[in-house]
């Protein structure tokens, strides 16, 4: 049983990140996810038999589809999108995207605590989309979208948002296009990039001085928040 208490009335516990486990936030997040009445267990298994995620969309650009993975290893504790969120304080008018969303937990906490905050995640994997947009059905969160879309695709350029969540995917040519992508908006806008994992932040202070040495970045454990 997890040791941060579950409340229908307050789903998303804005809770600091030092006063719990990451296991506990990620027990934390399978009782929401029941309650939201995602069948994420069934999409997975369902993808690891399908064919369609068992090849590349380009040899020298591979597309990682992270099936096989447990869930709540796939997404982010709803608790630390909460904290994340509680420390950059959007306001109302202002846009998030979350590039690689899976099942997009972020609308669901935006939709409740930031409703004039609008939302776009987009999501490599239709079914996790479907399976999102599902559920997102059953709330009133008119400015919260979740799209299929590949990062990689070379015709593709995230819409223009004052915040950007990227997590680890793909190949260093896919993160490297899409952190190309984030520069060209910063020149006509200043925005605020979220990265969270290993991988995406060492990839970002190597390669992206414009990112990583502009304004100094906040640090935490899993995740650091870079200002343009």
């Amino acid at each position: 049983m997890s040791k941060i208490d579950f409340n229908p009335d307050g789903p998303f516990p804005l809770i600091d990140e030092e006063a719990h486990t990451y296991l506990e936030a990620q027990e934390h997040s399978v009782v929401v996810d029941e309650w939201l009445g995602f069948k994420t267990a069934e999409v997975e298994q369902a993808l690891l038999k399908s064919q369609d995620y068992n090849v590349q969309a380009d040899e020298n650009i591979p597309v990682n589809f992270w099936r096989g993975l447990p869930v709540q290893a796939l997404q982010t504790p709803y608790t630390e999108i909460r904290f994340i969120l509680e420390l950059l304080k959007p306001q109302d008018g202002q846009h998030i995207v979350d590039l690689g969303c899976g099942y997009g937990r972020m609308a669901f906490v935006v939709g409740k605590h930031y409703p004039g905050v609008k939302f776009t995640g987009y999501e490599l994997v239709a079914e996790r989309v479907d399976e999102g947009n599902r559920i997102l059905k059953k709330f009133a969160y008119p400015l919260a979208a979740i799209k299929t879309q590949d990062l990689t695709d070379p015709q593709f350029v995230p819409v223009l948002a004052d915040y950007y969540f990227i997590f680890d995917f793909g190949s260093a040519p896919a993160v490297d296009k899409t952190l190309e992508d984030l520069r060209k908006i910063a020149q006509k806008h200043s925005i605020q990039v979220v990265a969270r994992g290993r991988y995406i932040r060492h990839r970002i202070f190597q390669s992206h001085p414009w990112l990583s040495e502009i304004n100094e970045p906040q640090v935490f454990d899993h995740f650091t928040i870079f200002r343009s």
